[in-house]
């Protein structure tokens, strides 16, 4: 950190001739550059040397020197007398924060040209962290071993995204260890010739969002409590900070109109940062060392492999409030706990009904094993696919206008109804087209008024599934592909709960009542949902469902149970806690519509996990005593 004032004005006591022609500004302006320029110094001289430079590198001192318009002698004084403390005193990345407002100008100004930067991101250790890789003092010697010197600076101009100072041109440096040979970048370490990046255990200040693009911390949390709070999307948090923070600043005029890396946020930018930053820390939370390969094609596909393995441990009990219970949802009553709700929302996109295989990209209409329908064989199914084609071009549409302008006003109206064209909107790859043989000819046809249907475009999955217990907590979540059917539900149910201690003694569901008759026919099932009480809540129960149905009011109304109704005949347990969170959780549709499969599925994953983490808090500080049911009670 800075070198305090009282610290600076007992040196000048001791060097009273550097009050010649130096005010005590002039002398902290100086002490304070050196500190911000510390990692730079430390790469000059050994580790293990324990005593400052001699005196300031060339580059250094010219920058310096200009930096604060001094003398030459007088910035070697100020050295000699200071060098002392400045290289005792403690360093912290928190001196960025500190002191940018007064020194980026200096950097921006001076430091640009001569490759020295405000910010520079060094690996956190200067000394190899394998406990094997050692070096020894005395040749030959094998006794009073110590850890092997990182050697071999490797500087690379990237570009630092900070919510204290926006974008900002900064340098990037690595460190060498001859004896394993591993490289120690800022974030990670790679051995040579390896395939895999090993992560640091805590996560650095500086998200590493590029090879040449990093963005900190503060920013990366801003950004997650818009996504959570407002839903905002990556490209409208790039576009915000871009104009605000990246704005705002009185040095941004000074930013280098050509700098070699980007100083300007997107979306890829956004989403690369924080997919690595949610990763990171989950990594921590679970004591688990982040891997990633190191030689690949983008950052987005190296982020795939950490991502994927994150997805499968959340499925089923995965989300870290699973075993959740609390005042609102658990009521206990002798040694039973009852509570538990179950229901469903959002939607995403697919290519094969009931199909889970990943898409090859976002635009596919089928996965690997079913592209073979991709282009139809027979010549009949072809005709209407290039029709398709040949509607969608330019020409075409422009040859429809002109009929349209000179046809008369009842058939024009009757073919704008028959093709649905509005003439503003416009068909794309990513719309379900839905094709028939009429719309080849305009004729009547010889074989009937029915013909063939062909369905163009990606379809949608059919909903998310959540499982929510009565406090708004969300227990669990899975993507339903093709419908919501019952054997859908009690499958995702059974996946969610796999024992059946762990289910909840009363099960809210809009369709229990077919839930409820599937179950008779399969003995083994309905031992397993034997204790638990499948009800339908109020709502659905009123809107949807018939009074003349006898099963579903018998097993299926809530009023009819003990446990779903207080002594007072209030009702015992929030049935619409999982319409509420729907309504939270619908509105990410939109961001997550041209995700791919996988980081899809980590950003829901993750969204739901910090929207329990904040309804646990508030849960806590209203008093309804949050508390995790021991997994050993539950799984067995």
């Amino acid at each position: 950190m800075p070198l305090p004032l009282h610290a600076i004005v007992s040196t000048l006591s001791e060097y009273p001739w550097l009050y010649k022609g130096l005010s005590l500004q002039d002398v902290s302006h100086f002490v304070n550059i050196c500190t911000i320029l510390k990692p730079y110094l430390v790469l000059r001289t050994s580790v293990y040397a324990g005593l400052p430079l001699e005196r300031l590198p060339v580059d250094i001192h010219e920058f310096i020197r200009d930096s604060l318009c001094l003398e030459d002698d007088a910035t070697k004084l100020l050295w000699e007398a200071f060098k002392i403390p400045i290289w005792n005193e403690a360093w912290s990345e928190g001196v960025y924060r500190e002191l940018g407002d007064v020194y980026i100008p200096y950097f921006l100004k001076e430091g640009v040209h001569r490759d020295i930067a405000f910010h520079c991101l060094a690996p956190p250790t200067l000394t190899c962290l394998d406990p094997r890789c050692l070096e020894y003092p005395q040749r030959g010697s094998r006794e009073h071993g110590q850890p092997r010197e990182l050697v071999e600076p490797r500087f690379i101009k990237i570009s630092v995204f900070s919510r204290d100072h926006g974008p900002l041109p900064a340098m990037s440096v690595s460190l060498y260890c001859r004896g394993c040979k591993t490289r120690y970048c800022y974030s990670y370490y790679v051995h040579t010739n390896a395939t895999v990046r090993t992560y640091y255990p805590e996560p650095r200040q500086y998200i590493q969002s590029t090879e040449h693009v990093y963005v900190d911390q503060n920013t990366c949390k801003l950004f997650t409590s818009m996504m959570l709070k407002s839903w905002t999307s990556a490209s409208n948090c790039a576009g915000i900070f871009n104009s605000s923070i990246g704005q705002s600043h009185p040095f941004h005029h000074l930013l280098p109109a050509h700098y070699s890396t980007r100083l300007s946020l997107d979306v890829e930018l956004v989403w690369n940062a924080l997919l690595l930053f949610w990763l990171w820390i989950d990594c921590r939370e679970n004591n688990i060392v982040l891997s990633l390969d190191h030689n690949a094609e983008s950052h987005a596909v190296r982020l795939s492999k950490g991502l994927k393995a994150r997805n499968d441990r959340f499925v089923g009990t995965g989300q870290p409030e699973w075993a959740h219970a609390c005042d609102l949802c658990c009521w206990i009553s002798g040694d039973e706990s009852i509570g538990g709700t179950r229901k469903r929302a959002g939607a995403r996109a697919a290519g094969c009904t009931d199909c889970k295989k990943p898409l090859p990209n976002v635009k596919s209409r089928y996965c690997w094993g079913h592209e073979s329908k991709l282009r139809a064989a027979i010549p009949k199914h072809r005709a209407l696919e290039d029709w398709l084609k040949e509607e969608n071009k330019a020409m075409q549409k422009l040859m429809r206008r002109a009929a349209r302008s000179t046809a008369s006003i009842a058939r024009s109206d009757a073919w704008k109804k028959h093709n649905n064209a509005g003439g503003d909107e416009e068909e794309t790859d990513d719309e379900e087209v839905e094709v028939g043989e009429e719309d080849l000819c305009a004729g009547k046809k010889s074989g009937g008024n029915r013909g063939l249907k062909a369905r163009f475009g990606r379809r949608r999955t059919h909903n998310e599934e959540l499982c929510v217990a009565s406090c708004g907590v969300i227990l669990g979540r899975a993507t339903f592909y093709g419908s919501e059917a019952p054997n859908g539900v009690r499958t995702f149910l059974k996946g969610l709960f796999p024992t059946k201690k762990s289910l909840p003694r009363i099960i809210w569901h809009d369709n229990n009542c077919r839930i409820h008759a599937m179950l008779e026919n399969d003995p083994l099932d309905k031992q397993y949902f034997g204790d638990s009480l499948l009800l339908v809540d109020v709502f659905h129960f009123n809107a949807k469902h018939k009074e003349s149905d006898t099963q579903c009011n018998v097993k299926c109304n809530p009023v009819s149970f003990n446990d779903a109704v207080t002594s007072d005949g209030t009702w015992r347990f929030n049935s619409s806690a999982a319409e509420q969170a729907n309504a939270w959780f619908g509105k990410y549709h939109p961001i997550t519509r041209e995700m791919e499969a996988i980081r899809y599925d980590f950003f829901l994953d993750e969204m739901v996990k910090r929207h329990n983490a904040a309804l646990v808090q508030e849960l806590e500080s209203k008093g309804k005593g949050p508390y995790h049911i021991p997994l050993s009670e539950l799984l067995g």
